[in-house]
């Protein structure tokens, strides 16, 4: 790799570490801006990018272990430059150490530390002594917040949920590479799918059918995912296989008014169009959300994907409804925001940022926001209620509170699920709980209910 290539990564994880944006949205920046660098040095600023975001609490107790000089390590960018050096050695296989180390004090000497440059060559070159002498092979002795570089509350509210060899299980999956999902446009005949395929190999790219719903495909592609065929055209879009669940739980027939009130950036709010569309009898979707911001990029999206019976609104979903739309929705979805706990495996840095005394807030606001937006639905109609998280205070307590404080009814997930035993077998009722490490998702929750009065 060149030199700049690793100057774009340090400067990358620097600012995050002083508390820039969301790690995906930063990499995705650094990545747009190396467009015309060769795929493979794309993928290699990626993938160091990444794993120093989702290991560091690993990374920081090898750099604990062995550092002689504690202070030295306080310093962002040399911590940063630390990091990488050591995610190379233990996880790069294609970067020998001599050259992980060598960059590494390069990188020292430009960034205006060359005072720490032997300090950083003498850590890494102990680092990478180990590594031989098989000083590393002993994971499962450490504990789980280090093995799994997890914030050891986060492993403690797994555990009392799972028990440990599942949380293991659990964490374990969300360090796994994962394929981009994406989703194939509603009533896209078959014939039409397997020529969008080809054109899509044609172009570089692996395509092949995703875990669960058929109209998904696992998308594997080193460039611009935009630049593919069929993606202007508004032919697929890009969307989990969970987050597919909450509109197929919604039962759609054809006809119906469907309101998402916390749609950005519009995923299935224009899966339940789509569904609509292709049934022929009609239908609305209004796909609200909090800023002008988000609404205008799920506007942009909408208009992608050519979807016409879509109106988009902006909106604050925790005030009261206006008295001219109560009761107008057939189906209401509420994605609420959430502390993100299912998705760790795609926004790495979450787990950093999230809190408890945050789950309990966002909680207050979920019920919040169904309190309000309930308003909308007539009397019969469905609520999807879900999140991306996996936690007992965002989901089942939100769902009985969905039920003993808004009195809505529990009605069964079965009827709409896919035929897939481990699907089948994980729903309670009325509620799902997707996991990585068993149905091969992101963490996401599903409830359906019925509201049965005015």
């Amino acid at each position: 790799m060149t030199a700049d290539t690793r100057k774009r990564v340090l400067q990358c994880l620097t600012e995050l570490e002083r508390g820039g944006s969301y790690s995906h949205l930063r990499i995705k920046e650094m990545l747009d801006k190396c467009a015309d660098l060769p795929a493979s040095q794309r993928a290699y600023m990626k993938r160091l990018a990444e794993g120093v975001t989702e290991r560091r609490i690993e990374l920081d107790a090898v750099i604990d272990r062995f550092s002689t000089g504690k202070k030295q390590t306080r310093r962002p960018q040399i911590r940063c430059i630390l990091r990488m050096g050591i995610y190379e050695i233990l996880y790069m296989d294609g970067v020998p150490d001599a050259a992980a180390c060598s960059e590494a004090v390069r990188l020292a000497k430009e960034s205006g530390a060359a005072g720490l440059s032997g300090y950083v060559n003498g850590l890494l070159r102990r680092v990478a002594r180990e590594k031989q002498q098989g000083g590393f092979r002993d994971a499962e002795d450490l504990p789980l917040e280090v093995r799994y570089s997890t914030p050891a509350w986060i492993v403690d509210l797994f555990t009392r949920r799972f028990g440990t060899e599942e949380t293991k299980a659990l964490l374990g999956a969300m360090m796994e590479p994962r394929p981009v999902t994406i989703r194939m446009r509603s009533g896209l005949p078959e014939a039409e799918q397997a020529q969008l395929e080809e054109r899509i190999r044609e172009a570089g790219a692996q395509i092949r059918p995703a875990a669960i719903w058929p109209y998904s495909r696992y998308l594997q592609a080193s460039g611009d995912l935009r630049r593919l065929p069929g993606y202007a055209e508004g032919l697929w879009t890009v969307q989990d296989e969970s987050s597919m669940f909450v509109v197929e739980a919604a039962g759609l027939q054809g006809g119906e008014t469907v309101c998402d009130v916390c749609a950005a950036p519009g995923g299935k709010a224009m899966h339940a169009a789509g569904i609509l569309e292709a049934s022929g009898k009609g239908g609305t979707v209004y796909a609200c959300d909090l800023s002008e911001k988000r609404t205008e990029r799920m506007l942009e999206n909408i208009q992608r994907m050519h979807l016409a019976n879509v109106q988009v609104r902006c909106r604050d979903a925790s005030q009261p409804v206006p008295v001219s739309e109560r009761g107008t929705a057939d189906v209401l979805l509420c994605d609420v925001p959430c502390s993100g706990l299912g998705v760790m495996g795609r926004k790495r840095d979450i787990k950093y940022r999230v809190t408890p005394e945050e789950i309990s807030a966002l909680a207050a606001l979920q019920k919040q926001i169904l309190r309000e937006s309930t308003a909308l639905l007539k009397p019969g109609g469905t609520l999807i209620y879900s999140t991306c998280t996996i936690s007992r205070e965002e989901n089942e307590e939100t769902a009985a509170f969905i039920q003993e404080e808004l009195g809505l009814r529990p009605d069964s997930l079965l009827p709409y699920m896919p035929d897939l035993p481990r699907v089948k077998d994980s729903v309670q009722g009325n509620m799902l709980q997707l996991l990585p490490h068993v149905h091969g998702t992101d963490g996401f929750f599903i409830a359906r209910f019925i509201k049965t009065q005015e």
